[in-house]
């Protein structure tokens, strides 16, 4: 139990622990043979050079370093790591001894001096990075995270057996002599390596880093650490680090020399290091106490920007104490005094300060982090000594006599006045890189950080408040994953992101917060399922109760969100008494008259398996309530994602796409159907008999699909009768090439649809040229335009050349599925300009890059030739022939509406050329489509005409060459022309109006009567037919609206309450556009809210306001 306890104290968990602890002895031991060693290093340099000479060796190190340790990285490539470790601590040893024979010897003690003090730097950074490397290819990521900091203790406590080693050998042997013990010690090295690998695992991933793999992340880094603010503070940071560390050391080594200088010569060497090893003794100790009593206390209570401060601020105020000291207390104080300034530089700058740095690289993503930590291991380390080096050469060069550790003291207080103002700026920079990592994700929840951090929790907790949901979704789990779920309010179960509720339940959960429980008994009826489940969850772990027997007391409850719920949580228990009782609440709900319960019924059975839920849902899709048709549907979809296809819905689902207002919602649960639903949407997108607009929804929801089969299934529907289903297909092929590269189309196919589209592009214009001879119709590139602007083109013309403008999009949408998308789109632009250049850029293009009956299919349309040339090219190339105005007209009118249900207009738009153009040939022909026609549009434009002509007494109509009845109701036909005279529509286009007409509606007003009143909803726009109506005023205040005048658009954009009152002045007749309809068009017709925003566009700012 007890050592249950002390492993669950150091992260270490069952079958860990003996790993564990061998490396830490590990560790211990290289440590305690560094610091055994470098006694005698610094004692034999210091004895035979002397201090003021450190910087040369300084420099050596660090120019060396380097070359030695990339030539071991690209042997440790190749040779196993138990082999190279226990080789190299084996080589390690002998070097021991031979420096030990070689002092012995005393040849030439200052070469030997230098040459041990550069291969013993050496030496140990090859042992350190051999513990790492080694521990990281043992233990997987997660288990680094917990089980190196237990390691890196063992490194932390190597000083003091290291430095004991050093003076109790020279006390009872002689300096020389620790060398022996050390290289006894590091042979127990392999010793260890063969335990370790007979308790390793048999199986672990791979986590060995390739040949060189170290070098090259340090080389990126330095790109990495220049496009980071945070890490480059951290470089400089870690750069005044270093630099104050070898400064101090210097003082240290210095006053050690001078400290003992009056020993006898012979004993001097022992002196030197029996004092330095006593220090690392005490060095240690300190180190570790601080570690174990105060680290984790000063990042709880104080944040990690006091952390960054407490070793700047220390050896700053022991440093300026020792310059004071120097000017006037004897030497032995000064020594005293400094050995507290190297002591607290580095006890802590091994304890406090290594931790806290850690923390810094915590909102850096981990990519780059390790990049940026490499160069930072690698070259600033190096760097910063060298610089330090450079500082203390006056000294060396003999310079300062008399003033050396002055001119070094001082040195170092200005690098530690650096260092302070350089740790505000850092935490500043952590902070706010802090906040940035939780919105961005770069802080994953199995992060290495200090959940006692002061700045750490602080910023967690009010990164918690953010308008940005990611980041709070972030703070909860790191949070959670760290031990301060308590941390979290339970106000958050108000949160507008549904997985911050989810969390914020699981953390209440987790922590068992009993104060939560009237919030989480709210969360109960949240809009989300899973939010849901998991409060039933929460409420019966922190209630003590069954989540069964909570939610069957709510299956009568007159709040129907709370019944849905329990419905849908007994359903699936395994209470079968419950799950009955459940069946019967939920028929009560949708048999309920109040739409709202069977809404809440439909939402509850997205959560419902099984065939039940799967009939009632079926019903549900036929209410007569759009609420609850959209439950259902996102019900449908809920469970199409959860348990996979299921094609018994398709076919309701692809009905409800005809409705406007269901489109979308019952295109995406097809979408989550899968390939299963293409077979029968690619049925019901070519079948005569299925309403016009569910054919048309359907390419775009099997592009949505994403797959090869989808692809197929819109190729070979290209010719569909419908030019607006052609249209859409066409549309439906291009989106997939953008987003789905390895979908393949048929070139020959599409070669062939081209030619198709060219022939009726081509028939369309033969028909425009055939009745606008007269109105000076000219083409520009495929487009027509007309010469008087003055002049409204007639609605025939309006209706042929957008037709016209949709074969042209239609083919270059085909070309962009065998040409490079890109090039074709930015052609077919400039093709579309009024600028001859652009236009005769793009033909030049496709001119080289077309080919063969392609090419001349394409330039048959697009090419700038005058339209009598393209008239020639019509008849030669594809048979089709300009005919008289009435043969045309007459033709247009046959045009069978159940083949190509996008001619209606075209129809209409004809008979009423034959009205307003008096060709009294084809009256007998109007006369027979009255009496005749299926279409009812149709028929009741005919019998428009033909009243108007007078052939049969008039029953319809305003708009005629003579005097009309007033009050007379408008025929469909008549709607579109007066639409195109209202100024916000202006800008629509025949087609366009065609639609909006479609949506509008008359009604007639007595003289006095009110059109709506001021506060009402606004829930239409209206334009005057007839009469007037008065605007916002009583009597003769207020603003007076006429015919074609339009009113109430205002407060249907703001959404805001009527800001007055609306009174018919004199008997008014109205064409009102229900809000909710003319939004449902805009969101479906892209082309209408453009041609609105041309209109707003077109007029000067009094102009807008008077507009609107």
């Amino acid at each position: 139990m007890r050592g249950f306890l002390v492993g669950s104290a150091f992260g270490i968990r069952p079958g860990e622990g003996t790993l564990a602890w061998l490396f830490f002895f590990y560790f211990l031991m290289v440590t305690t043979v560094h610091f055994a060693g470098k006694s005698v290093r610094q004692a034999s340099y210091i004895d035979t050079i002397g201090a003021a000479n450190l910087p040369y060796v300084y420099l050596a190190v660090a120019l060396i370093s380097y070359p030695v340790l990339v030539m071991y990285s690209r042997l440790a490539a190749r040779v196993k790591h138990s082999t190279l470790i226990a080789g190299s601590t084996t080589l390690h040893a002998v070097g021991l001894v031979v420096f030990f024979g070689l002092f012995a010897l005393e040849i030439d003690k200052r070469t030997v001096a230098v040459a041990y003090y550069v291969w013993l730097g050496m030496a140990f950074a090859i042992a350190i990075s051999q513990v790492w490397s080694y521990a990281n290819h043992i233990f997987d990521p997660r288990q680094a995270r917990r089980l190196f900091a237990f390691i890196g203790a063992g490194g932390l406590l190597g000083s003091i057996p290291g430095g004991l080693m050093a003076w109790a050998v020279t006390r009872f042997a002689g300096t020389y002599f620790t060398l022996l013990a050390a290289a006894a010690l590091m042979l127990a090295v392999p010793v260890l390596v063969l335990l370790i690998e007979r308790y390793r695992p048999n199986i672990r991933p791979p986590t060995v880093q390739s040949r060189r793999a170290r070098e090259e992340q340090a080389r990126g880094g330095l790109q990495i650490i220049r496009g980071s603010r945070l890490l480059r503070l951290i470089t400089l940071l870690m750069l005044a680090t270093v630099v104050v560390g070898q400064l101090v050391g210097w003082q240290f080594y210095w006053h050690v020399e001078q400290h003992t200088e009056m020993v006898d010569e012979a004993l001097k060497l022992d002196k030197r290091t029996s004092v330095i090893g006593g220090f690392f003794i005490l060095m240690g100790i300190v180190g570790f106490l601080f570690q174990l009593l105060f680290t984790r206390r000063i990042h709880r209570a104080l944040g990690v920007g006091v952390g960054m401060r407490v070793l700047p601020t220390t050896v700053g105020v022991v440093q300026i104490a020792v310059l004071i000291v120097i000017a006037v207390a004897e030497p032995a104080v000064v020594f005293a005094l400094v050995m507290v300034l190297m002591l607290t530089e580095g006890s802590l700058r091994h304890s406090l300060d290594q931790a806290t740095r850690e923390l810094l690289f915590l909102p850096v993503p981990s990519d780059l982090r390790v990049r940026a930590k490499a160069f930072i291991d690698v070259f600033v380390q190096r760097f910063a000594k060298g610089l330090a080096a450079l500082l203390i050469l006056p000294v060396t060069f003999g310079w300062l006599v008399g003033y050396e550790g002055t001119y070094v003291g001082w040195m170092t207080t200005v690098m530690v006045v650096l260092w302070i103002v350089l740790t505000g700026r850092v935490r500043r920079e952590y902070v706010l890189e802090y906040r940035t990592g939780l919105k961005s994700g770069v802080i994953q929840p199995d992060a290495t950080i200090d959940p006692t951090d002061l700045t750490t929790i602080t910023t967690l907790v009010q990164a918690l408040g953010s308008s940005d949901p990611r980041q709070v979704r972030h703070s909860l789990e790191l949070l959670s994953s760290h031990g301060q779920g308590h941390l979290v309010s339970p106000l958050l179960l108000h949160h507008k992101d549904s997985r911050v509720r989810k969390k914020t339940l699981e953390i209440l959960a987790e922590t068992g917060r009993e104060d939560a429980v009237d919030l989480v008994k709210m969360a109960i009826t949240d809009e989300n399922a899973e939010v849901r489940s998991g409060a039933i969850q929460t409420l019966a772990k922190l209630s003590g109760e069954k989540s069964s027997t909570i939610m069957r007391e709510r299956l009568d409850d007159p709040d129907p969100e709370l019944r849905a719920t329990a419905v849908a949580s007994l359903l699936t228990a395994s209470d079968w008494e419950a799950a009955n009782q459940a069946n019967d609440a939920l028929v009560r709900m949708v048999a309920d008259p109040n739409p709202a319960v069977r809404a809440e019924a439909a939402r509850a059975l997205g959560e419902v398996s099984g065939p039940t839920a799967e009939s009632v849902l079926l019903q549900l899709l036929y209410d007569t309530d759009l609420t609850v048709v959209r439950k259902a549907i996102r019900s449908i979809q809920a469970r199409l994602d959860r348990d996979g296809p299921n094609p018994i819905y398709v076919p309701t689902l692809v009905a409800l796409m005809g409705n406007r207002r269901l489109k979308h919602e019952s295109r995406e649960a097809l979408v989550a159907t899968g390939e299963s639903a293409i077979q029968p949407l690619h049925h019901f997108m070519n079948s005569p008999d299925e309403q016009i607009w569910v054919r048309r929804a359907v390419p775009k929801t099997l592009a949505l699909l994403g797959v090869q089969a989808a692809a197929d299934a819109l190729e070979e529907s290209l010719d569909a009768g419908d030019t607006m289903l052609r249209s859409k297909i066409v549309e439906a092929l291009c989106f997939m090439r953008a987003r789905h590269r390895s979908i393949a189309f048929s070139s020959r196919r599409i070669k062939r649809q081209v030619q198709l589209e060219a022939s009726r592009y081509l028939r369309c214009l033969a028909d425009l040229w055939a009745i606008s001879s007269l109105h000076e119709a000219h083409l520009e590139g495929p487009f027509a335009v007309w010469k008087k602007t003055d002049r409204v083109p007639t609605l025939p013309q309006q209706l042929l050349a957008q037709r016209m403008q949709t074969l042209v999009r239609n083919i270059f949408g085909l070309l962009e599925l065998v040409e490079r998308p890109d090039d074709v789109r930015a052609a077919r632009r400039s093709l579309m300009s009024r600028e001859q250049a652009l236009r005769a850029r793009a033909l030049e293009y496709l001119d080289n890059s077309l080919t063969g009956t392609l090419r001349r299919d394409v330039f048959s349309v697009i090419d700038d030739a005058p339209p009598e040339e393209k008239l020639r090219r019509a008849r030669l190339y594809f048979g089709v022939m300009r005919e008289s105005p009435e043969a045309t007209l007459d033709r247009l009118i046959r045009t069978d509406a159940r083949l190509d249900p996008a001619a209606r207009g075209i129809i209409l738009a004809a008979m009423h050329a034959v009205w307003s153009e008096e060709v009294e040939s084809l009256y007998g022909l109007i006369e027979t489509m009255a009496e005749t026609a299926e279409q009812p549009l149709v028929r009741q434009t005919a019998e428009w005409v033909m009243a108007r002509a007078g052939k049969v007494p008039p029953g319809k109509g305003l708009i005629s060459k003579g005097e009309a009845a007033p009050m007379t109701p408008m025929a469909h036909i008549e709607m579109m022309v007066f639409l195109q005279g209202v100024d916000l529509f202006a800008h629509c286009n025949a087609d366009q109006v065609l639609r909006l007409a479609a949506i509008a509606s008359e009604e007639t007003l007595a003289k006095g009567e009110e059109v709506f009143r001021k506060g009402d909803a606004p829930s239409a726009l209206y334009c005057v037919v007839e009469g007037r109506v008065r605007l916002g005023g009583n009597g003769d205040g207020g603003t007076v609206v006429g015919p074609r005048g339009r009113f109430g658009v205002v407060d249907i954009l703001s959404g805001r309450p009527r800001s007055g009152k609306a009174v018919a002045e004199t008997e008014t007749r109205l064409l009102t556009i229900e809000a909710e309809d003319f939004f449902d068009l805009l969101s479906n017709n892209i082309d209408i809210v453009k041609a609105l925003f041309r209109t707003v566009v077109s007029n000067d700012s009094e102009s807008d306001e008077a507009l609107l």
